[in-house]
């Protein structure tokens, strides 16, 4: 199995996890929460299916993402102007990339709303 695609895997059962999680603990959540916080803490509110937002705006991002990993070739070019020797090794690096960044982008859209599930 291939790096990136094992590390994009990561990502997409991150979010798979936290989608669950939210399902089941979503009847428990209060029906306003805090949806923004300042330096004097939370001054914007909204409902709690805000949370499925951020889950939908995570979905969109990997898939675009995943597109980019199944498909280099269309979204690099056929430039040989890479810094790496290759255009395969600047491809597979760019892929790995872009999946470690899907990993990132996860953590933080699950992270950012999980003091309000708990």
């Amino acid at each position: 199995m291939k790096l990136h695609k094992f590390i994009f895997g990561l990502s997409i059962l991150l979010l798979a996890g936290y989608s669950v999680f939210l399902a089941v603990k979503f009847p428990s959540i209060k029906e306003i929460i805090p949806i923004h916080y300042s330096s004097g803490g939370a001054d914007g509110f909204g409902s709690k299916m805000f949370l499925w937002l951020e889950v939908g705006l995570n979905a969109i991002l990997l898939f675009f993402i995943g597109l980019i990993i199944t498909y280099p070739q269309k979204a690099f070019g056929m430039e040989s102007d890479f810094l790496e020797t290759s255009r395969e090794k600047a491809i597979k690096n760019r892929q790995i990339f872009l999946s470690v960044l899907s990993v990132i982008i996860t953590l933080i859209f699950c992270g950012l709303s999980l003091k309000e599930i708990i």
